[in-house]
This record gives structure tokens, sequence and C-alpha cells, in this order.
């Protein structure tokens, strides 16, 4: 029975120390999955700072501290997979740290390869190498296989905690199990005991169960010699026994019950431990997260967004905002409605971010929960708001606020928060270094595309690296919006197609030349471009050098199609003059010096006198149109404007070619009964001229010419209309333009200097007018004028026979030129003075009151005109006789500053002269003008 006994105490003793031996276990190996977990998370984040500052030394191309930071990190990593592998004892795990051994080796190697690129300053080399090396896929497979590991070790020790609750459960009811089964036996075998032994037994049963009731009896029959009292003695030690073994149960019970407790506390802190690490890996994520988001983000809206959502997981928070302290206040909220962020933002300023500025730390608000913090909560609650100042060279960029509801920060937060702002602070510093260069690169884009010219920006192996609108425009050489970054081979094959195959080789060896840094033959060439219209380009370009270091070239394109389009006008302008002018002076020369080597009738001299007259005026109308179309550029032209009847100045223009043009037949069309408008009558007759000049001209078979006047909407026009060769197409918006000639092999037949149109268009515009033109090759041409109309009507003012007997002073050195001024003043009814020199002029002035004065400014002596003008002026007797100027010198707006309001310049016709002198000396409200009429010599004499 003893034995019985011995044998359950030694199965209680047996169980409790396996209990613990298997609870020893399990806690050595939660441990050492705990230390593994602490190692790979440790590893995770090496790996992460790793690859942070690897990226910030290819973003910002620094060495320090970007490329030092990564060599430490990677020392760091390296001693770290050393402890780690130490510990591990899986070998899938074990696997991986070679795995990861071999990716770390892989991704150096990537980096040495990326180093090189950079020191070349290749960034199309780094895009090759991210795209094609797979240094992202790299890094974000040792990223997602740390991550597994740190995942698997965790649910290691979650099935580990696990196993050890199931083994502890099973192990204690096992115990229960075994004492009840032991107290089972003893009752059995005491039943068979009493129904064999019978009283005795019974007696004995009786005895027992005082025992059993507690009481205190002495066994009956333990004296008898026999089975019974062997028995009696046996039972009575057994009573002892189980009183004892009683004794001993109730104790191993107790501490059952006691380890029961403990099972069931360590099952609590083990659920803790899982709920804990569940969080944990929750705010992994979010750091994870936040560092992806601060490495590769670079859109603003979307990094604020990460930052304050990561942030808020990250602390176990409920609500915050960022806000970025630049000028627009930029932004991003959780938990929060926008009105109270606007709110908030616009009354910082006065608040707690003020303190934080100054002090550029964090700073803890605890405050009462509001009614909405509080929710159906009863009671009063607190809530704290963080602030935390991102720093930037030591100045706020950006405030983070967060918000907890009913619980505090604690120290170990502030700590970890301290971190992550310095890597948000980098992050900022990274997106407003990107915005300033792409802000820079959009306002050099915008200056580029302002340029008339075409400009493409290269670098050294010829990649396309920026190109403006009027490139594109101009030589269609652009590809699509958003993919102008092309390599040489690509761009070059879509341009030297827009260029002629004629200039194709020698482009394409001055580009390659300039790409390789080599200095062309030329430093600029001109080519063609075939497009849908023909160009001229100038191209040249400029090297670009950073510290001396050739880093690519700018090619500038520009169209020159316009000059060269003049310059081929120029030169066949040049040799149109010079036969236009050698024709007449070849005839002025020829007849003057047969009249001076030879006695000559009277009628040959006449005749000759006349050809030479016809020739000179021939010459002066060429020297005129040169001046005109000067004086038109220079905005110096002037017009002398007057009531003029329009139907009477081409009627004295069509009587000339009447009687030459024996080939025309001239018409006018009437078809309103209004000519009368304001204008310069020489100009618009000069213009009439042109026109029915070329009418004529570009008639060579002769026809009708029909002069048609009608009006409309307030504008006289005039149409004129002839039947003769007609003018193509493509010509048409070119004819107004200087020195233009239409080139054809008919009208090369045909003299002109191409300047008589645009005169004549820009003297029909300063009249307020316009001129079009229509025409039909082969069949003619009609130009339409029109002309502003005038209801006024002015008559011209008659000479009175006092005025016809005034005397006038001329002023000239030229005594050729005032001999033919006093035969022509004369001839007209006034005495005549002449001198040649200022001083004479002031002397004659003190003597003599002239009715008028035509006065040169360049004469002999020290006195020039503008002295003698000066001088008459102050003089009170002669201050109010009108001065004629009579000069080649152009200075107009010196003479109008003086009052002037006429102008003749050299040479003039004689006649134009004393209309001068009728008109002013007539109107006697124009005692003291100096009068500078602007005559030239084109115009006809009458009767001539």
């Amino acid at each position: 029975m003893s034995g019985f006994l011995v044998l359950i105490l030694l199965s209680a003793i047996a169980l409790g120390v396996y209990s613990q031996s298997v609870e020893q276990k399990y806690r050595t190996k939660v441990n050492q999955l705990r230390t593994e977990q602490q190692y790979a998370v440790q590893l995770e984040d090496s790996l992460n700072h790793m690859f942070f500052e690897a990226r910030g030394y290819l973003a910002f191309r620094l060495e320090s501290p970007f490329l030092n930071e990564y060599r430490k990190e990677q020392e760091t990593i390296d001693q770290k997979i050393d402890d780690l592998d130490e510990r591990i004892t899986d070998s899938d795990q074990s696997a991986f740290i070679e795995d990861l051994r071999k990716y770390l080796i892989r991704y150096d190697s990537l980096l040495n390869q990326a180093m090189t690129f950079v020191e070349n300053d290749s960034t199309s080399g780094l895009r090759s190498l991210s795209q094609g090396g797979g240094g992202s896929d790299l890094v974000y497979t040792m990223r997602d296989r740390m991550r597994e590991l740190v995942r698997s070790i965790e649910d290691e020790i979650y099935s580990t905690e696990e196993e050890l609750i199931e083994r502890l459960s099973n192990i204690q009811f096992l115990f229960v199990v075994f004492v009840i089964f032991l107290l089972l036996i003893a009752t059995i075998i005491a039943g068979i005991m009493a129904r064999r032994i019978g009283k005795p037994l019974q007696e004995l049963a009786v005895a027992s169960s005082q025992v059993s009731s507690g009481e205190s009896v002495e066994m009956p029959h333990v004296r008898r010699e026999d089975e019974l009292g062997e028995l009696a003695r046996a039972f009575n030690l057994m009573v002892s026994n189980i009183q004892q073994n009683e004794r001993a149960l109730i104790t191993t019970n107790e501490a059952l019950v006691k380890q029961s407790e403990e099972l069931k506390g360590s099952k609590s802190e083990l659920e803790q431990n899982v709920q804990e690490m569940n969080v944990q890996k929750l705010v992994l994520e979010h750091r994870n997260e936040l560092n992806r988001s601060l490495a590769s983000t670079l859109n603003k809206n979307e990094l604020l967004q990460s930052i304050i959502t990561n942030m808020i997981y990250i602390l176990n928070s409920d609500k915050g905002l960022v806000v970025m302290m630049n000028q627009g206040r930029d932004y991003a909220s959780l938990g929060i409605r926008q009105d109270k962020v606007h709110e908030w933002i616009d009354s910082m300023m006065d608040g707690p971010v003020v303190k934080v500025i100054d002090q550029k730390k964090h700073h803890i608000v605890r405050r009462t929960m509001t009614a909405g913090e509080g929710g159906y909560h009863d009671g009063v609650g607190h809530s704290s708001d963080l602030y935390l100042p991102i720093l930037s060279d030591d100045s706020v960029v950006a405030i983070l606020c967060i918000t907890r509801i009913g619980k505090d920060f604690n120290n170990q937060e502030l700590q970890q928060i301290s971190g992550l702002s310095g890597q948000i602070s980098l992050a900022l510093d990274k997106l407003r270094l990107y915005e300033t260069t792409e802000n820079e690169r959009m306002v050099n884009m915008e200056i580029l595309n302002t340029i008339r010219e075409g400009i493409q920006l290269v670098d050294r192996e010829g990649t396309t690296r920026a190109i403006n609108n009027q490139m594109c425009t101009m030589l269609d050489t652009c590809f699509p919006e958003g993919d102008q970054e092309k390599s040489y081979g690509e761009w070059s094959k879509k341009f030297l197609q827009q260029v002629d195959s004629k200039d194709r080789d020698a482009v394409q060896e001055y580009i390659c030349n300039v790409i390789a840094g080599v200095k062309p033959k030329q430093s600029e060439l001109i080519y063609q471009a075939n497009g849908e219209a023909s160009l001229f380009i100038q191209m040249y370009y400029e090297h670009i050098y950073n510290a001396d270091k050739f880093i690519g070239s700018i090619f500038v394109h520009r169209d020159i199609t316009r000059e060269h389009q003049v310059d081929e006008m120029k030169n066949e302008f040049v040799s149109t003059v010079s036969h236009e002018l050698r024709t007449p002076l070849s005839s002025v020369l020829g007849f003057t010096e047969l009249m001076l080597s030879k006695e000559l009738k009277p009628e040959k001299q006449k005749k000759y006198l006349n050809t030479i007259y016809k020739e000179a005026k021939r010459l002066t109308s060429l020297i005129n149109d040169f001046l005109d179309i000067q004086r038109m550029e220079a905005g110096k032209q002037n017009y002398e404007k007057k009531p003029v009847n329009l139907q009477e100045i081409v009627e004295e223009v069509l009587d000339s070619y009447r009687i030459n043009a024996t080939k025309h037949s001239f018409f006018i069309e009437d078809l309103t009964d209004c000519y009368e408008l304001i204008g310069d009558a020489d100009k618009i007759k000069q213009v009439f001229n042109n026109f029915i000049s070329n009418a004529v001209k570009y008639s060579p078979d002769g026809g009708s010419i029909v002069i048609r006047f009608y009006e409309k909407q307030g504008n006289l026009f005039v149409d004129i209309e002839d039947e003769g060769l007609g003018i193509p197409e493509d010509a048409l918006s070119k004819l107004f333009t200087k020195f233009y000639r239409v080139d054809n092999s008919d009208r090369r037949q045909i003299g002109g200097t191409g300047l008589g149109l645009a005169i004549s268009k820009e003297i029909v515009t300063a009249h307020g007018g316009g001129v079009t033109v229509t025409s039909a090759l082969g069949k003619g041409s009609t130009f339409t004028l029109s002309f502003p109309l005038t209801t006024k009507k002015e008559m011209q003012p008659e000479k009175s026979d006092d005025e016809m007997d005034a005397a006038v002073l001329i002023v000239e050195d030229d005594d050729s030129l005032a001999l033919l001024l006093m035969e022509e003043i004369t001839e007209n009814g006034w005495s005549v003075h002449h001198c040649r020199s200022g001083e004479t002029a002031i002397k004659l002035l003190e003597t003599m009151n002239p009715q008028g004065i035509v006065l040169d400014i360049m004469l002999d002596g020290r006195m020039n005109g503008w002295d003698v003008l000066k001088a008459a002026k102050e003089k009170e007797h002669t201050k109010d006789i009108p001065i004629f100027v009579s000069t080649v010198s152009e200075e107009k707006q010196r003479g109008f500053d003086l009052g002037a309001s006429d102008y003749l310049i050299k040479p003039y016709p004689p006649k134009k002269l004393t209309k001068s002198l009728i008109k002013s000396l007539v109107n006697k409200t124009n005692n003291g003008k100096i009068l500078v009429p602007d005559y030239s010599i084109e115009d006809t004499e009458e009767g001539s």
C-alpha cells in the first residue's frame, strides 16, 4: 500500500517537473525568437536608411553626407547580418541571410556603376541603369524579403507561445485526471475487501468511515494474528498513510491551483504581447510607407498627405495636420473639417506656433477635450496637442500638429518623432529643390519660347535636352508633347529630312562636329529647308561649359528667308538701277557732248535740249523715288493737304498718256459726282502717274485702260483696269514690297525699279485710304484705290496786282540756280535781289523790306542760313517777312520748330517756288511764317 502511495507521489512530482521543463523550454525558445526579431527589425531599419542615403546621393549628388552615411550603414548592416546569422537555426532563414548578402553585393555593384554615371554627369546613364539594371526591383525585393523574415519570426513566436499554452493546459488536465483515477482505484479496492471479509471488514469500514469523518479511532482486530489482523494492521497503516497522503495531495493541489493561476497570467501576458506585436506591426508598416513617400514622392500634396496620415498612425493619435510655412501655406490634414483647418491656419500665428518657431523645438498643449472629441462619454477628459517644427538650415519650414484624445505623449514617442522630423525635413528640402529646379526649367523654357529663332540644346552625346516652340513651328522637328529628349539618331533623322538634299551632308557634318566639341570650319552655316514653304535658315552654335568641362551645345536656327529675298531683290535692283541710270545719262552726256563740239541748227539744238530735258526728268524721277522711300521709312515724309478734285488730277495725268501711248485707249467711267477730298495734290498725282504708267507698260500690245470712279460707304473708289499681262497669284502678296518685281521673262524687258507701287501704297495709306488688286494672268489687272471723301471746298486765292509788284530777296551761293530762280520769279511780275552770303543778306535787310525771302541754308562765309533766319526774326521790321527755305538738307523738323510749314528740297522745279510765293503773299495771315514747301522735281511742267 505504501508503495502505491509512493508511486502516486513520484508520478505527481514527475508531472510537475515535466511541466516546469516544458515551460522553461518554450520560454527559452520565445526569448531566442524575440532576439532574432529584434536583430531582424534593426537590420530592416538599417537597410532602409542605407537605401535612403544612396538615393539622397543620387538625387543631390553630394558625397557628404549621403555617400559617407551609406558606407557607415553598409558596415553596420554587415555586422548585423553576422549577428543574426549566428542566432538563426532555421535553414530557410539561413538561406535568406545568404541571399541577402548576395543582394547587398549586387546593390553595391549597381551603386558603384551609378556613382560612375554621377561623376560623368550622365542622367541618361542613371535612367538606363535604373530601368535596365534592376536597381529599384532589387531594393523592393530586399525590402519584401526582410519583411517576410520579420513576419516569419513573429509568426513563429506566436505559434510557440500558443503551443506552450496548449501544452501546459494539457499537463494540468492530465494531472487532475491522474488524481481522480488514483482515488477511484483506491475506492474499488476497499469495496472488494469489505465484501470478502464481512463483518470485520464492516467494522473496519465503520472505523474507516469514522476516520474519514475525521474521528480519531483505533482500528479493530489489529492484534489478531490472522489475515484480518494483518488487514486491520495494514488498514490502520493505510489510514495513517491516507491521512498523510491527503495532506500531501492537499499541498499538491494547492500547488497545482497556484500553477494554474500562473498559467492563466502567462496566457494573458502572451495575449497582450501578441496584441502589442500586431500594433507594432501596423506601426512598422506605416513607417515603411512614410519612408517610401519621403524617398520617392515629388508631388507636394501627396507628400504632405502621406506625412500627416502615417505620423498619426505611427503615434497612435486621432487627428492632425501639417502646414508649410511658405507664402501659400500649403497643408494636408486628417480627421479635421476643412473650415476648421482654414480657421486654424489663419490664426496659428497667434497661438503656440509662435513659441515653436521661436524655440525651434516641440511643444505639447494639454487641454480639456471638446464635446466632439468626448463623443457620447460623460465626464471631463483631456486631449494633448503636439506641435512639432520641421527645420531646414535652422529655419522652420513646416509645422506638424498632432492630437491624441485621452492620452499623453511619452518620452519614447517624442524621441521617435524627433528622428522622423529629420527625415521629413530632408524630404521637404528635396521637394523644394525639385520645385525650384522645375520652375527654373519652365522659366527658361518660356524664355526660349519667346525667342524668334529656333533653339535646340543637346548634351555631349547629342541627346536633345530642350527645344523651343519656334524650332517646332519653323522646321516641324518636334516629337509628341513630353517626349522631346531624343537621341541624336532619332532627332537628326527627322531634322535632316527637312533639309534640302544639296545642303544635307554639310549640315550633318556641321552638327556632328559641334556635338563632338570640334570647331567647324565655318562658325555659321546657311541651309535651305523644304517644308510647306521653302525657307533659308542660318544656323550657328555655342558650346556650353561647366567649370571648364564641356557638357553640351546650343544650336540656333534663324529664319533669314526674308533677308535672303531682300538681298536677291537688292541685287536685282542694283542691276536694274544701273541700267535705268546709265541709259538716260548716256543720252544726256551724248547730246551734251554733241552740242558742245558742233555748231547745230536751232531746230536740232531745241530737239537735243528737249531730249536732254526728258532724260534729266527721268533721272530726277528715279532719284525722287529713292528719296521718297527713304523719307517714308524714316517717318519724315510730309504732306501739304488741302481740298483737291480727284477727277481733275486723273484727267491731267491721262492727257500726257493720250499723246504718248498711241496703242492704248483711255476711258473714264463716272459712277459718282463726288470727287472732292483732302490731300496733297502733287503726291496724289504721283500715285496715279505710277498706276497708269504701269497699266501702259504692262500692256505692251495695247488695249483699253479704264479709270472708274464710284462711291461706297463715304469713300471714293477709283479702279484702274487694264488688259495687259496680268499678275501671277503667288506674286500678289509681295506686289507692294519695295524692290520687288515679278520674275517673268516677259516683264524683264520692261524697265522699272520696283519702288513705284510701294511708294504709291504708302501715299494712299497716308491719306487714310487703301490699295487692293485683282488680276487674271494673261487677261489684265485691276488696281482699286480708296480715299475718304470730304464735302468742304476751298478756292485757291488769285494773285492781286499789288502782290505782283512785291520784291523778293534770294540768298543763294549757287549762281546758276539763283539765275534760274530770278528768271522764273521776274517772269511772274516780282522784282528780285540776289546775294551770295549771309552777311550780305543781313546788310540788305537793313535798307530794304522785301515781301519774301528765298533762303539757302548752306551759304558762303561765316553765317549759314539758320543764322540769317535767326537774325531776321530778331529784328522788328523783318520778323513778319515770309521766308522760303531752299536747301539740299532734310532738317525739316528744325524748320518746323521755328514755325515752318513748307520746305523746298533741291533740285525742284522753279515754278513750284513761284506758286509758293503767290500762295504766301496773297494770304495776308501768313506774315512772319517760315515756309518750307516740299515739292519734288518729278512734277511735270505745264504744257510739257
